[in-house]
């Protein structure tokens, strides 16, 4: 997808918008933080329905609720502070049971800083049960608007492994769920997760810019749930995963140059 003007914002699959990199975003390095980065690709999603007329009371009141269940990131640069972004996002298409979602970041002057690919589940909000494709299709006929011709040059997706004891990874201390990592969906957002994993890096290493950042949300965890964490570290890349309840509630791995 190309660098469009922002009046190009229809009714189509295509979205976009504009923001301000604000200090409190930002990480010592003056740089956007990972996981809000994260939270700008979550709310530009929502937005993106909710233009359409698809907002989140919309859909809670058609029993929908989006859950993202992974993501790969390719950053060619991290935005700064003070910076003008051009946030842009569509969807791509439909595999299996996964919505599949695109997302670019630009600078104010048309360069492009962040590439996304996205899958995200449809869940019932009151049962938790994963709902197929078709029943959003049934429900709201012509609301879903794939452009499979779409592409973006984000990473592909791939298997994230880390066994504990296996490698080399170790375990890297527990995480109990408090109230400051729930979000409306009454469960730990899913930014957080990458706060989590950078916090168990040491400080030279949060220090070196991503290049490439892989992310899968397997199971949620609630508030007071305990995660168990591990991480495997490498020259120019980190791996984290966390347990909940002796199963695997998240995982990512983390490139850096």
């Amino acid at each position: 997808m190309d660098f469009k003007p922002i009046g190009n914002r229809t009714d189509s699959s295509f979205y976009q918008e504009e923001t301000a990199v604000r200090f409190c975003q930002c990480d010592f390095s003056h740089r956007l933080k990972l996981s809000e980065l994260f939270r700008l690709f979550s709310d530009l999603a929502v937005s993106a329905f909710a233009f359409r007329g698809m907002d989140t009371r919309f859909l809670l009141e058609h029993q929908m609720v989006f859950l993202i269940s992974r993501m790969a990131v390719g950053i060619r640069r991290m935005p700064l502070e003070g910076e003008i972004l051009r946030l842009s996002t569509w969807e791509h298409e439909v595999q299996r049971a996964q919505f599949l979602r695109n997302f670019q970041v630009w600078s104010g002057t048309g360069e492009l800083l962040c590439e996304a690919r996205s899958g995200w589940a449809m869940v019932n909000p009151f049962t938790r049960a994963i709902m197929r494709p078709q029943a959003f299709m049934d429900a709201l006929p012509g609301r879903l608007l794939p452009m499979p011709e779409e592409d973006c040059g984000a990473p592909e997706f791939k298997r994230l492994r880390l066994k504990p004891g296996e490698g080399g990874a170790e375990y890297a201390g527990d995480r109990t769920a408090v109230y400051s990592d729930i979000d409306g969906n009454g469960h730990v957002d899913n930014a957080r997760y990458l706060d989590m994993a950078m916090d168990l890096l040491p400080a030279e290493m949060a220090a070196r810019e991503p290049a490439e950042v892989q992310v899968l949300f397997s199971r949620e965890t609630l508030p007071g749930e305990t995660l168990r964490l591990y991480r495997l570290l490498q020259a120019d890349e980190a791996d984290i995963k966390g347990e909940n309840g002796g199963k695997d509630s998240f995982g990512c791995s983390i490139r850096f140059r």
